[in-house]
């Protein structure tokens, strides 16, 4: 919750009206310590403890980008309450251009939060971000994007966590950060497996209202794919009445009922027929295969209708290799506390 006059994590301590950039140590290496940059915004009027996360995946320029231009741009005169960015977690990641994994022990910090303080390094990293820094949130923003060899449509998510009011809570950020989609995870099935050992879940299970904000990247920095986040954010904060103005949601949002996967059959070389975001048709052509004779081996079909939410950029495939990921949708339904906030598009 909000300080009155400071907020403090370990000996980085903020007062009122003041903007404070710092690292923490975490471990250590034969090379030297393993440390985090921490950014605490502690604005001069009353209002939430916000924190934002990038770098999860460090190889995931757009959100850090969003990260770094937000410490920039925020200044403690015009924010009510305060924001906390660490806006590269894996700075080992970071360092290596390694995507996914943490050259240090081999481990995905989004598929093993919360972590514990017995761990290897990567699992001592998601403890200590949730339970030292984000704890200290009411909410929560983890910005990801395409990592390498992934094209991505942009979406927000929320884990459902059966606390009717931080669902409400959740789904109402998720909306506002988007641009289009939308996914409320359930527990169990195809939606629920983006948030399985993630950092968002964990920090709601935490009491913390944490969404995922997602855009576009394949390991580039598109400034179309970075305004995804700022603006996501500056429109949450606008909502949460942390910064001046009135929050925008442009046209109507989608939600997300499935996700289905469409692996290669053959192996060669992959000729896309489809973008992310398109709408496809049950059995519509969404690639064709190759050998190196140049004859076509295979056509991938969708086996339903759908919207290519993941497309993997390699160009060779072998037997069983993803190709494309559709996302099942359907309109979102009516949802009083931001539907207030609708415009149509331009």
């Amino acid at each position: 919750m909000r300080a009155d006059k400071t907020l403090q994590i370990r000996d980085v301590v903020a007062g009122r009206g003041e903007k404070v950039k710092a690292y923490l140590t975490i471990g250590e290496t034969p090379n030297g310590p393993i440390r985090i940059p921490l950014v605490i915004i502690n604005g001069d009027g009353d209002g939430p403890v916000l924190c934002l996360t990038a770098g999860v995946h460090a190889t995931e320029y757009p959100s850090i980008m969003a990260a770094m231009r937000l410490i920039n741009d925020l200044q403690p005169s015009q924010v009510r309450g305060a924001v906390m960015i660490v806006p590269v977690v894996s700075m080992a990641m970071f360092q290596s251009r390694l995507p996914f994994i943490s050259p240090v022990d081999g481990l995905n910090l989004n598929k093993i939060a919360p972590g514990g303080t017995n761990g290897s390094i990567s699992e001592i990293l998601a403890h200590m971000l949730l339970t030292e820094v984000i704890a200290k949130a009411k909410y929560h923003i983890d910005l990801h994007a395409g990592d390498f060899g992934e094209m991505l449509l942009p979406f927000a998510g929320f884990p459902l966590t059966g606390n009717a009011d931080l669902d409400r809570q959740g789904e109402a950020l998720a909306r506002l950060f988007t641009p289009l989609l939308i996914s409320i995870g359930p527990e169990s099935g195809p939606l629920a497996l983006p948030f399985v050992g993630g950092i968002v879940r964990a920090a709601t299970r935490l009491g913390v209202v944490s969404i995922l904000g997602e855009s576009d990247g394949n390991g580039t920095l598109e400034e179309t794919d970075v305004r995804v986040h700022y603006d996501g954010v500056s429109n949450i904060m606008r909502y949460l009445n942390m910064i001046d103005g009135e929050p925008k949601i442009v046209g109507k949002r989608l939600k997300a009922t499935d996700r289905f996967l469409i692996r290669a059959i053959k192996s060669g070389l992959v000729r896309l027929k489809v973008k992310i975001g398109d709408t496809v048709a049950a059995g519509q052509e969404l690639a064709e295969i190759c050998d190196v004779f140049g004859e076509t081996v295979e056509v991938v079909r969708a086996p339903r209708a759908g919207i290519p939410g993941l497309i993997w950029s390699h160009k060779v495939v072998n037997t069983g290799d993803p190709v494309v990921r559709c996302w099942g949708t359907e309109p979102a339904p009516p949802f009083p506390e931001t539907d207030r906030f609708i415009r149509e598009a331009a």
